[in-house]
């Protein structure tokens, strides 16, 4: 009996650790291989760009500059909002920083995160916004026409938007996105305004 009771402990199943998964986040899943390396060297181009700018202009943008300004707490809650871009291009031995007028975007749930939409303006872009922690991850499109969003991302390698959206403050929120030329960022700012002011159409 003793003999039985030493093989049953020897043959006794060994215990395994149990080891939690996660899933990845759903952009990883969408995104071009080509353009995780321009989302990796976003912070750094940005922080380059703004380091060459006159003090007075970083203090006149605020945590819009700011690489480091990303708050907890970054979703965007569905609405209507003022939607303005800045240009960082490296000039020389300056940085030029040009502002184009504000349109207005739509921020709208989606299955996986949030959908957008800019609906005036010259520069027309839609996509998605996927949750990645601290922040979100834009992919998304140039569209034929404002209002329109009939193009997605990667149906068009000439016309994908890819890019960080963070909170920068209180009912403030950032896309950063690479620029069309090397080492360049275009910063959208976007601010939450009611609806009833949004054009109609």
């Amino acid at each position: 009996m003793l003999a039985a009771g030493c093989a049953a402990e020897r043959t006794r199943p060994a215990a395994r650790a149990s080891v939690a998964i996660e899933d990845a986040p759903a952009w990883r899943n969408t995104i071009a291989s080509e353009d995780e390396g321009r989302l990796a060297a976003l912070p750094a181009a940005l922080q380059g760009l703004a380091a060459r700018l006159p003090a007075r202009v970083r203090t006149a943008q605020g945590a819009l500059l700011d690489p480091q300004a990303g708050l907890d707490y970054p979703a965007l809650p569905p609405g209507a909002y003022r939607c303005r871009t800045l240009r960082l291009r490296a000039g020389g031995r300056a940085t030029i920083l040009r502002t184009t007028p504000a349109d207005f975007c739509n921020v709208s749930g989606a299955p996986d995160g949030l959908a957008y939409a800019r609906q005036t303006g010259a520069e027309p872009a839609a996509g998605y916004f996927y949750p990645d922690g601290r922040r979100y991850i834009f992919l998304g499109a140039r569209q034929a026409r404002a209002g329109d969003n009939s193009i997605g991302y990667q149906h068009d390698r000439k016309r994908d938007l890819v890019g960080v959206v963070e909170r920068v403050g209180g009912f403030r929120w950032r896309i950063a996105v690479p620029g069309t030329s090397a080492g360049a960022v275009d910063i959208v700012e976007l601010t939450p305004v009611p609806p009833e002011q949004q054009p109609r159409g």
